[in-house]
């Protein structure tokens, strides 16, 4: 017969009084910790010839900071296809203020070129528009506030509006096996710092 020791575990830290904790002070926790976390799964279809960038409705996400010091941790995952160009950015507003892209597009941009976060350029005669491209990319963003942040998506063809962009499709759809329909998303996640 094998005898195992087991060691007690204290639970000074576990039970305040005669009654379980059931939170712990963010103030308490070390640098790093995630605080809150706030979702937006994105299933609607959008389809736009704008060639002004257009908010796509519902594709964002609001999340207070508890602190002006703690950053936000950003995952965007659209789904989008184009016959032609188009772009797809990522914008941010503070307290209801206009909403910039600072930070979420290129900052080399010359002359007429578009500051996107995201582009694509379907050629038609490689039958291109089939293909819906999944992108995806992460920022560590510092608000600098405690006032509600929303993080928006857009898209625009600004190069011509016989161009077309559609979200959570391909371009060339049909209802068959050789078509689908696709999801986006975007995660913000408020880290301590």
């Amino acid at each position: 017969m094998v005898l195992t020791r087991v060691k007690k575990v204290p639970t000074a830290n576990l039970v305040q009084g005669s009654s379980f904790l059931t939170s712990v002070a963010a103030s308490n926790l070390p640098a790093g910790s995630t605080l809150q976390v706030v979702h937006r799964d994105y299933n609607p279809l959008l389809s736009t010839s704008s060639t002004s960038f257009i908010d796509i409705t519902n594709y964002n996400v609001t999340i207070t900071p508890s602190s002006t010091s703690n950053k936000i941790l950003l995952i965007v995952n659209p789904t989008f296809s184009i016959n032609g160009h188009g772009t797809v950015r990522l914008t941010r507003s503070i307290g209801g203020a206009t909403a910039t892209t600072a930070g979420f597009v290129g900052d080399q941009e010359v002359s007429s070129r578009t500051p996107g976060t995201f582009h694509q350029y379907t050629n038609s005669s490689f039958n291109t528009g089939y293909d819906p491209k999944s992108a995806g990319i992460t920022f560590f963003d510092s608000p600098n506030t405690t006032s509600a942040v929303v993080y928006q998506v857009q898209v625009a063809v600004p190069h011509s509006a016989t161009f077309t962009a559609v979200i959570n499709r391909p371009v060339l759809d049909g209802d068959a096996n050789w078509s689908t329909r696709l999801r986006s998303s975007m995660t913000a996640i408020e880290v301590k710092q």
